[in-house]
C-alpha cells in the first residue's frame, strides 16, 4: 500500500499557496498544475487506478493551530486531482502538540508506527511543520523499514522564497531529499566499523 505521511501547516490557510512547483531532479514527475500540497504533484503522476493509499496528516495542535482548516483544503486538492486517476484513498491523522519535549516526540514515534502497514510504499512531505518533528519523523521511518518492511521512495520538500517588497511567492521548486534520509539511515548503520572505514562509506556514499 502506498502510505502518504504529511505535515500540515500551522499558519492560515490564505498564506497557504497554490504553487506551481518545478523539480529539482526528475523532470518526468513535474505536474503540470499548481498545488498546495507539494507531495500531492508526485501523488498525480504516480498514483495508479484501484491502488490503495492512506493518506497520514500529522496535525500540530494548540489555540492558534490551523493545521486541520489546511488538512481539508489538501483532501480536496488531492480528490480533485484523483478524480481521472481513481486511486482508492483513505485518511487518518496523528494529533501532537505545539511543545518540543520528549513526551511528544515520543507519541508521533510510536502513533505513525502503529498506522504505517507492512511492506508499505512511503511517500512523505516535510514541507510543513515545525522542526523538531521531523527528527521523530525520520526515527518512524526508520523504524517502520526495519520492522515492517516498509520502503521509503519520496521524501519532498517544497520550497518558496518571498519577495521582500510585495510578500508574494516567488522561485518555488519542489526538491526530492530523500538521499538525506539514507545518509541518516547510513549513520546509523556504520556505527560497528573503524573510522577509516566509515569514513570511505561516507565518501562513497557522496559520490552516487
Amino acid at each position: 500500500m502506498k502510505t502518504v505521511i504529511i505535515t500540515a501547516p500551522m499558519k492560515p490557510p490564505k498564506n497557504v499557496y497554490a504553487t506551481l512547483y518545478p523539480i529539482d531532479g526528475n523532470k518526468a514527475m513535474e505536474y503540470q498544475n499548481p498545488v498546495r500540497c507539494p507531495i500531492n504533484a508526485v501523488l498525480a503522476k504516480t498514483m495508479e487506478k484501484n491502488e490503495e493509499v492512506k493518506v497520514i496528516y500529522i496535525l500540530t495542535t494548540g489555540e492558534n493551530s490551523l493545521s486541520k482548516q489546511n488538512m481539508k483544503i489538501f483532501i480536496e486538492e488531492l480528490e480533485n486531482i484523483n478524480k481521472e486517476i481513481r486511486a482508492v484513498l483513505s485518511y487518518e491523522t496523528i494529533d501532537m502538540d505545539f511543545l518540543p519535549t520528549k513526551q511528544t516526540y515520543n507519541k508521533l514515534i510510536t502513533d505513525l508506527a502503529e498506522k504505517i502497514d507492512e511492506n508499505a510504499e512511503i511517500f512523505t512531505d516535510i514541507t510543513f511543520g515545525h522542526k523538531p518533528e521531523i527528527l521523530s519523523l525520520f526515527c518512524s521511518l526508520r523504524f517502520v523499514e526495519e520492522f515492517r518492511d516498509a520502503v521509503v521512495q519520496y521524501i519532498v520538500y517544497g520550497k518558496v522564497d518571498f519577495n521582500k517588497e510585495t510578500h508574494e511567492p516567488e522561485n518555488p521548486m519542489l526538491y526530492d531529499i530523500t538521499s538525506l534520509y539514507y545518509l541518516f539511515k547510513l549513520i546509523g548503520n556504520i556505527g560497528n566499523t573503524d573510522s577509516k572505514t566509515a569514513s570511505k562509506m561516507l565518501n562513497d556514499f557522496f559520490a552516487l
